[in-house]
């Protein structure tokens, strides 16, 4: 299944083409114009395109141009006119996958033109689904993603790795935010280069330190954090807590020459890749007056949600395995839990996520002595005990 955006203005032919996708077994978004088309691009992960060349707000070979620039990893097929086909075959030496003249028939097209398309990412994405297993498991991020929602999250993590656009990673607390935004730098282009999570105080103090460019050199050696992370990855958590005037230094920063995230002629990463940690994400923060809208426009970008665990019944097991591997003594046997005391993780909603099963399963180590875990070295409240 593709994840495939069709933009064109003729409602019948936008129409037709999304039901033939759908009815493919594709998941397909429409775009009315250009405009829509690369607001879309910028929020969403596509793996295919699919473009007019003649659209209101922005031409189809201009959205062309800004998808490959924006979002060099997903494909792009062109729908157009007899008499635009010049455009199209030129749009083939600027990299589009192929191209349509209408009219033409949405399931052929569907079924000839999107199907390899759909054959070849597939096999793609196993290889490199396999590939940043590795990474991802040797640089320490360990992702469990055997959960439909999860597998969700890591195929979205996957499409991404080809991109340097900001993301935005939304979700309650304790459900892993940070260790999503570790496994996006791990899986990318800057998995060698530097990582940093900063967040609360310690955020605040490092941009106000920073000050503005007074010219006299002083900010710039302030500064010096921000730029020494050029080629790697900053992490931004609690950024509503920031003041407004040290939001401000920020984006004095961001938008310093080169302090924006690109890649250089010889591939090498550049610039600063900006990741968001927020809980409900950053629209809401901007429209309560919590986050600069000059800032806003810098860090929103592709919106990564990480499920509660309540939605990851099957990543459970596993996700139990590797803490008590995590907390288990260097040297020591491996810590086994009793069926009871299984059924009641199991049973339990976690409304404090991944952070409270492993405070969960730290209380139960200490308690059990080196013995298999049992329902009575689970904390009370796991029980629906008040003592």
């Amino acid at each position: 299944m593709l994840q495939v955006l069709v933009a064109d203005d003729d409602d019948d032919v936008r129409g037709s083409v999304a039901s033939a996708l759908s009815d493919a077994g594709h998941e397909v978004t429409e775009a009315r114009d250009g405009a829509q088309a690369l607001e879309l691009v910028s929020s969403h992960v596509f793996d295919l395109a699919i473009c007019d060349v003649q659209m209101p707000k922005l031409d189809g070979m201009t959205l062309f141009r800004r998808i490959r620039r924006e979002a060099p990893g997903t494909a792009i097929v062109i729908m157009t006119s007899f008499g635009k086909i010049p455009d199209a075959i030129g749009s083939l030496r600027e990299g589009a996958i192929d191209y349509v003249t209408k009219p033409f028939d949405p399931d052929e097209f569907a079924h000839k033109v999107v199907g390899p398309i759909a054959e070849r990412r597939s096999l793609r994405r196993k290889f490199d689904e396999a590939r940043d297993e590795f990474v991802a498991r040797a640089a320490g991020t360990g992702l469990v993603a055997l959960s439909p929602a999860m597998r969700r999250l890591s195929e979205r993590i996957a499409l991404l790795s080809s991109s340097e656009a900001p993301v935005v990673i939304t979700g309650d607390a304790g459900a892993g935010k940070g260790l999503v935004a570790r496994t996006v730098h791990a899986r990318g282009c800057r998995r060698e280069g530097p990582f940093l999570h900063l967040d609360g105080a310690l955020l605040t103090e490092l941009i106000s330190a920073s000050g503005r460019n007074d010219g006299s050199g002083a900010a710039a050696r302030r500064g010096a954090w921000f730029h020494d992370l050029s080629g790697g990855t900053l992490v931004l958590g609690g950024i509503e807590r920031v003041p407004l005037g040290a939001q401000a230094h920020l984006l004095d920063l961001i938008e310093e020459p080169g302090a924006q995230a690109r890649t250089a002629p010889d591939w090498q990463p550049r610039g600063v890749r900006l990741i968001t940690v927020a809980r409900e994400g950053l629209t809401g923060l901007a429209a309560d007056g919590l986050l600069l809208e000059s800032l806003y426009y810098r860090l929103n970008g592709v919106q990564l949600r990480v499920p509660p665990l309540k939605e990851r019944g099957p990543d459970l097991c596993a996700l139990v395995t590797q803490l008590l591997e995590e907390l288990a003594r260097p040297g020591g046997t491996s810590p086994v839990l009793t069926p009871g005391a299984w059924n009641a993780l199991a049973s339990y909603p976690f409304p404090g996520n991944v952070r409270e099963l492993r405070q969960v399963l730290s209380h139960a180590l200490a308690l059990a002595g080196g013995e298999p875990i049992d329902v009575a070295h689970l904390p009370p409240e796991l029980l629906g005990s008040s003592g």
